[in-house]
């Protein structure tokens, strides 16, 4: 083979193990915080704002950088309501924030 060959063929060997990696990384972390926002919401709505309701998935629309989510939580009674959520990796914490707006379109 020839110089040009290999480098192409590095090239492909590269291009596959980041993506890999990449996929790796976006499909671990997503629903780990999906998955974890959901008892946060449920204390929030019934702590915080007195509803008896509970959150029965999350799923993330935007990803804003630094850490930082936008959402859409489904409940119990098929309510969608959107959410803000934060990741702290290295304290491995999740916060969540319900707009007050969201919650008086459950009342």
């Amino acid at each position: 083979m020839d110089g040009k060959t290999d480098n192409k063929i590095l090239m492909v060997v590269l291009i596959v193990v980041v993506s890999i990696v990449v996929l790796v990384l976006v499909g671990n972390r997503s629903p780990n915080l999906e998955e974890g926002s959901k008892p946060i919401i449920d204390q929030i709505l019934q702590e915080q704002f007195d509803l008896n309701r509970s959150c029965d998935d999350v799923t993330i629309t935007d990803d804003n950088g630094d850490n930082t989510y936008v959402g859409k939580a489904e409940l119990d009674n098929g309510a969608v309501i959107n959410v803000n959520i934060e990741y702290y990796p290295k304290k491995d914490k999740i916060y969540v924030e319900i707009p007050y707006s969201e919650v008086l379109l459950l009342n």
